[in-house]
């Protein structure tokens, strides 16, 4: 694939022309798509339903921010894990058009519409599916990680790797003035430095990385980081039997990969998924997507977007923010996530090496790890993934994305509207397809923020949702949020979400024929790898994975 620039994603789109090389998108359930009123409550056109979920944001914005955070018995890490494989299945290209002449529903979306745009009416499912393009040729596959390797045609992407053609090209941290941390009121003598850590390979304001989305954030950015690093540790084990450059890029990928695969299908998933898919084996779970390479929208526009729930307020980052922090102990917060960015600046002054500051390397060990409770057993306010519902770390809402959120709306609306736009089925007729008991209106009641006090004079999000028809039939993401808290505590992902994810996921791999379940019989086990060999089962979690991966890389970890 080529180079994947934050900078060309509206709102998630790219703008450029769809490449005809690329893969395209599907419906798991085409049937559902083609309904002429697909995603619009009944008795409504889709002109109303759009403006019912308009409204719904706007009634959202009060009683969401009224409503608990609660902590998962997940660590933190995941969340973005998460994210990284979202980006490495989905890299959408092109816009959902309506027919020639119209102006594009997807794009910039929110509250303020593009001129001419007809809101009266909907592209078809295959004028979908037509101008929308996945840049990923085969999602799930690390592209987002090594593109099309040291040998494509785009020298953009042969710049990822060194002159050996084997392994990543690498940056390095810097390290900050003691009169910058003077000047914040810090003792520059308390300051802890990842002294000649690595760092992702910057220029001007980019990360010099194949998907430049993986570096919206800088937990983000330290995983992808992770991973390079841990690319170039199997180019080094296999160097002495493999020597021929290419050949041995080629084994080391596959290497890398078999992990990936191994980690998503055996701590990943099995963490997030209800337990009631969970039942079988997920590796042989039957496959419901009729051609590789298609990944179904009801995935990437609903269902794996339950990630944004989990994004926590702050995080016990390293030993200068987080528990007992060396700077602060209230943790690394969201904002500063988003600042320590090449698209940021990384807060440098524009005569600096754009390079991240070695006093924020992450320690994994920490972010891959659960605190105990504080004295009395009151949750601290970092240290795990957040519950799946519909709260939201401070911030949230606004920060994702590149949007003003004056014009685009919120996260919560940009999800709902894209949803809408791309005919995504309604919850309740998606979890009937999967034979799964639809939530009942007093559950959906319950799963949302309760009301404003007595006399307020507005009316509070249940009764909003109420009388805009959305507990009859709900828009699948919210769906799905309240589905984690009803039927899961918020632990995990509901029944219907997690039968379109193992669905997406399984079949991405099976249908791979170099994939983890393609390959070795099918029998290939972390402990078989060269790979973190002194880990005793392999690095089977995510946690040993990265710190495996970074270990001998000097900084905390």
């Amino acid at each position: 694939m080529p180079i994947t620039s934050a900078h060309d994603l509206i709102d998630g789109i790219a703008t450029r022309a769809v490449p005809l090389a690329r893969s395209r998108y599907c419906y798991l359930f085409p049937h559902l798509a083609e309904d002429l009123l697909a995603g619009c409550v009944t008795g409504t056109t889709p002109r109303q339903t759009c403006d019912r979920l308009r409204a719904f944001e706007l009634a959202s914005r009060v009683p969401l921010s009224r409503m608990p955070v609660l902590q998962m018995r997940l660590p933190a890490a995941y969340t973005y894990f998460g994210q990284f494989m979202n980006h490495d299945i989905s890299a959408p290209s092109g816009d959902v058009v309506t027919q020639a002449g119209w102006t594009p529903v997807a794009g910039v979306i929110g509250t303020a519409d593009p001129p001419g745009l007809d809101r009266n009416r909907r592209a078809a499912p295959e004028i979908i599916l037509e101008n929308l393009a996945n840049e990923h040729e085969a999602p799930l596959t690390l592209a987002s990680l090594y593109g099309e390797g040291p040998d494509s045609a785009d020298p953009e992407v042969r710049a990822l790797y060194e002159a050996d053609g084997k392994r990543f090209r690498l940056g390095q941290t810097r390290r900050e003035a003691e009169q910058v941390f003077t000047d914040l009121l810090i003792d520059p003598g308390r300051v802890v430095h990842a002294t000649g850590a690595p760092d992702l390979p910057r220029a001007g304001r980019k990360a010099l990385i194949a998907d430049r989305r993986n570096d919206e954030n800088l937990i983000l950015s330290q995983l992808h980081l992770a991973l390079m690093l841990l690319h170039n540790k199997a180019v080094a084990a296999l160097e002495p039997q493999v020597p021929d450059p290419a050949r041995c890029f080629a084994e080391a990928r596959g290497l890398v990969t078999r992990h990936y695969h191994w980690l998503i299908l055996h701590d990943y998933l099995p963490r997030l998924l209800s337990p009631s898919v969970l039942s079988g084996s997920l590796a042989r779970r039957p496959v419901r997507l009729a051609e590789a390479g298609r990944v179904p929208l009801e995935f990437t526009t609903a269902a794996f977007r339950f990630g944004h729930s989990m994004v926590g307020s702050a995080y016990d980052f390293n030993a200068n923010f987080g528990l007992n922090g060396r700077i602060s102990d209230e943790g690394a917060t969201l904002e500063d996530l988003f600042a320590f960015t090449s698209r940021n600046n990384m807060q440098s002054d524009v005569t600096a090496t754009l390079a991240l500051p070695d006093h924020w390397v992450i320690d994994w060990a920490r972010m891959t790890r659960l605190l105990p409770p504080r004295p009395g057993g009151t949750p601290r306010p970092f240290g795990s993934a957040e519950r799946i519902d519909l709260t939201f770390a401070r911030d949230m809402l606004n920060l994702v994305g590149s949007s003003d959120v004056a014009v685009h709306g919120s996260i919560l609306f940009r999800n709902l509207m894209r949803g809408f736009h791309r005919r995504i089925p309604l919850g309740q007729r998606l979890a009937v397809e999967y034979g799964v008991t639809p939530l009942t209106e007093e559950e959906l009641r319950a799963a949302l923020p309760e009301d404003g006090p007595p006399g307020a004079g507005e009316p509070g999000l249940r009764e909003t949702a109420a009388a805009l028809g959305f507990l009859r039939e709900t828009p699948a993401w919210l769906y799905f949020l309240c589905e984690s808290r009803l039927r899961e505590n918020g632990e995990r992902v509901g029944a219907t979400a997690s039968h379109i994810i193992a669905d997406t996921i399984t079949g991405l791999i099976r249908l791979n024929p170099d994939s983890l379940l393609n390959r070795d019989g099918r029998r290939w086990h972390p402990r078989d790898s060269m790979l973190g060999g002194s880990e005793g089962a392999g690095l089977t979690t995510l946690r040993k994975l990265l710190l495996f991966a970074v270990r001998g890389a000097d900084g905390p970890g």
